[in-house]
């Protein structure tokens, strides 16, 4: 792998957690303490993060950095739990009875193929 599919998985991987959390590139380079500017290179590909900067991130998604390394295209049980976690954090408290049925429906729908 060089570095340019490098930095494209980073970015991807970067983006996903962002949007998976709710922020704007605005909202996670600030309490990253980075620039959107640079935010922007980073989920575009086009620059590798420091680690300081890798760990601020993840910090501020609350996620392992090893997340945003992983460069397979299957979440794993755990990472699957995490994205459905994060993503109901920003769901109202008066949606979330109805996303519970949908994913018990789904469960069932799918069976042994999931």
């Amino acid at each position: 792998m060089d570095r340019k599919e490098i930095q494209t998985k980073f970015g991807n991987n970067l983006r996903k957690y962002r949007l998976i959390s709710g922020k704007s590139q605005e909202e996670l380079a600030l309490m990253a303490d980075i620039s959107p500017i640079y935010l922007g290179t980073l989920e575009r590909g086009e620059k590798c993060p420091s680690i300081e900067t890798l760990l601020k991130l993840s910090a501020v998604l609350q996620i392992y950095p090893a997340r945003l390394l992983e460069f397979y295209e299957e979440p794993d049980e755990k990472e699957a739990y995490s994205i459905i976690k994060y993503a109901l954090k920003n769901v109202p408290d008066k949606h979330k009875n109805k996303l519970a049925r949908v994913f018990e429906a789904l469960a069932k729908a799918y069976g042994d193929e999931l």
